[in-house]
């Protein structure tokens, strides 16, 4: 990664790759970081979700370790974690104990350190919604909500595998919240100084708006944009993976559909 800090006045910017519901699939967050090699990036902000679903969760967090991503928990990772993944009946949670019985001990610290938000000067981010890491938020209420429950003028987020972004403006009663998907191959969104925007890279490991192909963003503070991309990777190493674990066909199947 070339370095991507400009100046104005005494102020640092940089260029933010951003990342978020991995769930174990390396053969797309592999293609994603080959497709974003073609920009500046500087820093990583992990949204959530390593683990579950697809086998790989150990390598994707020795990748994210390797970038020096700087993450929070998502409710797989916490699941993954916790006692709760030794109780919970289904196939979510058999995948877990899996991934957890193949996680090394310095991975398995590695995603227990994560908090549930991390901040920044003038952004957060968080798993789900400010209000509540394990919330979902997809619609615009929820996100009108979220907008009042942090002061921060930037929201990364991921938990739906929804790729898009909410933007709020201050209206007379209340804010004004519009919602763009970043559903083409390239997206951009550009957030005046008055605006705020609540932005959802979509899904790396298993996106789930009709589009089936991997999401990311790169963040550009200083610009005042974000711009998401959508990216091919090989569904079938995933199925060669799948099936070789014996985890459900289904998993597979649907990233053909992303759905």
């Amino acid at each position: 990664m070339k370095s991507a800090y400009r100046t104005r006045a005494i102020l640092l910017y940089v260029l933010t790759l951003l990342l978020s519901d991995i769930h174990g699939n390396l053969a797309a967050l592999e293609a994603v970081l080959e497709h974003a090699r073609r920009h500046e990036f500087e820093r990583v902000l992990f949204l959530g979700d390593a683990v579950g679903y697809y086998p790989d969760g150990d390598a994707v967090i020795d990748r994210l370790r390797a970038l020096g991503a700087e993450g929070v928990m998502g409710n797989h990772d916490a699941w993954m974690l916790t006692q709760d993944v030794l109780e919970g009946e289904g196939y979510v949670f058999e995948i877990l104990r899996w991934q957890s019985e193949h996680l090394s001990e310095e991975n398995r610290a590695w995603l227990a350190a994560l908090p549930w938000t991390r901040e920044g000067e003038g952004w957060l981010a968080v798993h789900g919604s400010p209000c509540d890491p394990f919330l979902y938020v997809d619609d615009l209420d929820l996100a009108r909500a979220a907008f009042g429950c942090t002061s921060a003028r930037w929201i990364f987020h991921g938990h739906t595998h929804l790729a898009g972004a909410f933007t709020a403006l201050d209206g007379p009663k209340g804010p004004w919240v519009r919602y763009k998907p970043f559903t083409e191959p390239e997206n951009l969104l550009k957030v005046g100084p008055k605006a705020r925007a609540m932005v959802n890279p979509g899904s790396v490991g298993q996106p789930r708006d009709g589009v089936p192909l991997a999401g990311y963003a790169v963040w550009d503070e200083d610009a005042g944009t974000v711009r998401a991309y959508r990216v091919a990777f090989d569904i079938e190493a995933v199925a060669r993976r799948v099936e070789e674990v014996g985890f459900p066909p289904a998993l597979h199947q649907r990233l053909k559909k992303g759905r």
